[in-house]
């Protein structure tokens, strides 16, 4: 489908960056996996320059030239500071120069993704974690997501870390009896939990590291349900400190992204849903698509262009189906 307009959104990780074309009158048309960008951890420079060649590419896959697209949004990693904010701002201006573009942190971008746009809150649980809110009013709040270091709790590296310590601390005798103890060096290979040092924390080790806690826990293991409800305590403080923003709504949206809500873990899913449900009159969303559609959303917007959401749910099929490119 041809169109006088199209629109970009793209989602900066550490790990990926993806990136979704649509037209503005349309479905999407390309979805392209590039490598990680945040500049935090590649600089400004590294990061304009990964950015403007798969923008090349996606533009030049679709058959239309830069100054056929409208508009860009970004969710970006690392846009956490006011300091961030204008490293960001002067950067992407590098990427396609007289492009509109925009851009928030990339918990800002789940949030749209999972609400379809609308007011709503996130709580992200993938290799770190992200907390937004935004009520119908437009009155935004941000909790978290700067590292462990700062207070966060959620986040696959911080969960690894619960279940290895718990696992070392009951092995040496320090802490309670945890299958945890044999399971992890039998998932890892290694003789025992001490080992796990010679190891490079890599995000394939904290995913089998996560998935036996969870194992863990469905099992009945004491310390592993005890981490899963440290975990849910944990949602259940950033959604009361966001609740005032939405004590003029009879209900409101939670968005629950990232790589660990979005496998359902049991009992994790079970217990965060039944103590949300207890306090509050919510929809809880775990959304099957990734977030650079809210990116695709936000672009709209940037570009002065209505989204119904019959289109925004379009787009969300239409990229659901999409090949993505490498």
């Amino acid at each position: 489908m041809r169109s006088d307009k199209y629109i970009l959104g793209i989602d900066i990780g550490n790990s990926k960056t993806l990136y979704a074309l649509a037209p503005a009158d349309g479905a999407v048309l390309r979805v392209l996996r590039g490598a990680g960008a945040n500049y935090q951890e590649i600089g400004a420079d590294e990061m304009v320059r990964r950015l403007r060649d798969c923008v090349a590419k996606i533009v030049a896959s679709a058959g239309i030239s830069l100054n056929e697209l409208a508009a860009i949004y970004y969710g970006a990693a690392g846009a956490d500071t006011p300091t961030d904010f204008q490293i960001l701002e002067k950067a992407f201006a590098k990427v396609t120069i007289g492009v509109p573009f925009q851009f928030d942190n990339d918990g800002w971008i789940a949030l749209h993704s999972g609400t379809l746009g609308q007011p709503g809150m996130v709580v992200t649980c993938g290799s770190g974690n992200t907390n937004f809110a935004v009520n119908a009013r437009g009155e935004r709040m941000r909790i978290g997501g700067l590292s462990e270091v700062l207070g966060d709790v959620l986040g696959a590296y911080s969960i690894a870390s619960y279940a290895l310590q718990a696992a070392v601390r009951s092995e040496d005798g320090r802490d309670f009896p945890t299958i945890l103890s044999r399971l992890i060096p039998r998932a890892l290979n290694v003789e025992s939990n001490a080992d796990v040092i010679n190891l490079e924390m890599n995000s394939d080790l904290v995913k089998k590291v996560v998935e036996t806690l969870f194992g863990a826990a469905q099992l009945g293991d004491g310390r592993a349900l005890e981490i899963c409800w440290t975990l849910v305590k944990e949602v259940l403080a950033i959604v009361r400190e966001f609740h005032p923003l939405f004590q003029d709504e009879r209900t409101f949206k939670l968005v629950l992204d990232g790589s660990v809500f979005r496998q359902q873990y049991q009992p994790l899913t079970r217990m965060l849903e039944l103590a949300l449900t207890q306090r509050y009159d919510l929809d809880i969303i775990y959304p099957d698509y990734d977030p650079v559609v809210g990116a695709l959303f936000l672009a709209f917007k940037e570009a002065g262009l209505s989204l119904t959401r019959e289109g925004a749910e379009r787009i969300i099929a239409s990229y659901k189906e999409a090949e993505i490119e490498e």
